[in-house]
Parts: C-alpha cells; structure tokens; sequence
C-alpha cells in the first residue's frame, strides 16, 4: 500500500480541534515537514508516526490532551529518532509511550507542563534516558509503566515519584521480564517517599513484599481511602532486599482514619505478607472490605489454612469484611 500524502492544509487549519493520525507513513512525501500551526487544536493522538513529533507539537499553542506513542521500529525496519521531547505546557492530559530510548545515544523527555490532570507514562530507562519534570499541583491521576535493564538506569525515577506529589490516584506498574519502577524505589537507600497530602487511591505492583518498604510508603500518604497491592515477581526475579529505613512505630494515620478498602493479588501468605494483613485488620477503625486473592499455584490444603488463619485475625473495625478470592479453585 503506498504512503498517504496528506494535503498541507491540514496542519494550518485554524478550526480544526482534534487531529488523529495512527498507523501511518502520512508524511513521508513531504520534501521537508509542513509548516505547522494549529490554533485551535485541543487533542491530538500520534500512534505512531515516522517523524519527530516535536515540529508538530510547537504549532499546538492551545492543546490539551496528547496520546504520543513513539514506537523503535516500523514495518521497514526504520525507528523515530526524537532526541529532545518537550511536552506542551498547556497540556491537561497525556498518555506517552516510548519504546525508542534504547535506540539513540541522548533522550531527553520534558515534562513541563503545570495544568497538567491526568498522566499514563509507559517507557523503558536506559543510561541514555534523561526524564525531568516540574511539580504537578493540578494532578488527579498517575499511571506509571517504567521497567529498566539494570536499577541504575532508572536514577531519575525518584524525582519523578517526588513531582507527583500532589496526584489523588497513582499507580506504579510493572514488567513480568524486566526490572520495573518499584524496584529503582527498593533499592534506593537514600530514597524518601514524598509527602502525600491529598493521595485517596494507590495501586503499586511489587517484586515482592516487604513491611518495612509498605509501611514507610503508607507513613506519608495522610488520607489514603484505597489500597492495591499485586505482587508479580516471586517466579520471575529473586526476592529483593529493601535498603530503606526502619518505619516509624507510631501507628499510620491513614490506616486508623482513613482506609476503607483493601486488596492484595497474589497473596502467598509470606510471613511479612501475614504481619501486614494483621496489621491492617488490628488496627483500622474505618476498614470496610479487604479482599484477599490467593496465588494460583497455592495447593488447597495451603489455601484453606491461610483463610483460617487470617480469619482469626481480631478486627478492630466492626463493619470490615474479609474476603478471599482463589485465583484456581478445584
């Protein structure tokens, strides 16, 4: 099928509001890039496109909503190469994926951007990867899918954790092959989490369990409602040690305030997963469901004395509900 050569006018239309290109070789016939100036363009979605987006990005003066995927490779073989992304600061939402840092020898990826709401960042760090970002005092929502070859790579991660401070929802996902972001945060001994005053929701994916790191998170996350643990990585990577401090022994805030909702995936009864489930249940005032799913590969008679087990647990809260959820029943 032969390229798509799109009429220049498209990226000089004063009306024009959302603009979608995906899966195309759109701008291949241009000797050089078209001028670009859109005034009215609030979303734009780039999934993916074979040119550097920046050209198009700097003539969007008003745009709010970007979806930018940046993938290594095309149907011929070729890759984008994007040195230096600047994010628009006028942007309110932004779902970037870049799998393109391991292909150039300097990436720079600004995130500037201070109205921004909503934020899906999927990448890979490399040592060529530079990420900065500015405080973000608007955020409502953080989504974060960043795996590493090695932990060093990842030095920018903190900083990245510190500007979200102010996110009502954060996710920190995971990689079943390779290293992922919660991991920089294990291994990081001057690592401190940000204070987290406004934090209602957090799911954070583990390489495995450790109080110590939980609890330390859970310190500064004053007003957390809702709680989601998955632990991903007792088969695919060794047990991973946590080199931050000792948490405090005052009891959480959150935990006998504010917590409603609790949930673990892939619980395997470890001994600190049982101290933190004990915990949770002696000392929440307000806890309303905790939900248990139990590891597949867990055998029955396993599943049955940790159901048990747990259910003898004192629960401080009268109104809490423990359920479990067998991922394989029989």
């Amino acid at each position: 099928m032969r390229p798509i050569k799109l009429p220049e006018s498209i990226f000089t239309c004063v009306l024009l509001k959302s603009l979608v290109l995906i899966h195309g070789r759109y701008l291949d016939n241009y000797p050089e890039f078209p001028n670009v100036y859109l005034p009215s363009l609030k979303n734009l979605h780039l999934d993916p496109v074979d040119v550097d987006p920046s050209k198009l990005l700097s003539g969007c003066p008003v745009i709010e909503n970007l979806k930018l995927i940046l993938q290594k490779t095309t149907r011929e073989g070729s890759y984008v190469y994007a040195p230096t992304i600047q994010m628009p600061r006028t942007l309110k939402s932004l779902t970037f994926e870049d799998y393109t840092s391991l292909m150039e020898e300097i990436n720079v990826r600004e995130i500037y951007t201070p109205f921004l709401q909503y934020l899906r960042v999927r990448t890979v760090a490399s040592p060529k990867l530079q990420v900065s970002a500015i405080n973000f005092p608007n955020m409502v929502e953080a989504h974060l899918h960043i795996f590493h070859e090695r932990l060093e790579h990842g030095v920018w991660v903190p900083k990245l954790l510190q500007a979200l401070r102010e996110t009502k929802l954060l996710a920190l996902k995971y990689a079943t092959t390779q290293l992922s972001f919660t991991q920089c945060l294990f291994s990081a001994p001057a690592f401190e989490f940000p204070e987290f005053h406004r934090l209602l929701k957090l799911e954070v994916h583990l390489p495995c369990f450790n109080t110590n790191f939980m609890l330390n998170f859970l310190h500064n996350c004053h007003v957390l409602e809702a709680l989601v643990i998955h632990i991903w990585g007792y088969y695919s990577h060794p047990v991973e040690e946590y080199n931050g401090p000792t948490p405090p022994t005052m009891v959480l805030n959150c935990v006998t305030s504010y917590l409603k909702s609790f949930e673990f995936r892939e619980y395997q009864d470890t001994a600190d997963e049982h101290e933190f489930i004990a915990y949770l249940l002696q000392r929440g005032l307000v806890l309303k469901n905790l939900t248990i799913h139990l590891e597949s590969n867990l055998d029955q008679e396993t599943k049955y004395n940790i159901v048990k087990g747990l259910s003898a647990i004192p629960r401080r809260s009268t109104i809490c509900q423990l359920n479990f959820i067998d991922q394989n029943p029989i």
